[in-house]
Parts: C-alpha cells; sequence; structure tokens
C-alpha cells in the first residue's frame, strides 16, 4: 500500500508490504497533489520493471 507523509518540506509517499515493512519512499514533494502524481507514475511503471540480479 502507498501512503502519503507530511514532511517538514512538503509531502512524500512510502510503500509498504502488507506485514508493515518500508519497501521504499519518494523524494519530497512540494505539494500533496505531486505525491499522488508521484504514486500514480509508479504504479504506472512497477509492472513493467526490470529486475537485475546483480549478486
Amino acid at each position: 500500500m502507498f501512503e502519503i507523509l507530511k514532511a517538514s518540506t512538503g509531502y512524500f509517499w512510502r510503500l509498504k508490504a502488507s506485514n508493515g515493512e518500508t519497501l521504499g519512499h519518494s523524494e519530497v514533494y512540494t505539494t500533496k497533489q505531486s505525491a499522488q502524481n508521484g504514486i500514480a507514475a509508479a504504479k504506472q511503471v512497477v509492472p513493467g520493471a526490470a529486475v537485475y540480479d546483480r549478486t
């Protein structure tokens, strides 16, 4: 799930797993709408994201 949180300088989103673990987070956006747009963009990109095994 995505959460939108308030930072001292704006808003950011955090992606959490069903167990509550944080999987990732965004940069800080100046507006809440920008953070929401960032979530929408991430949702579009993630299904087609490549996986690189760098082990």
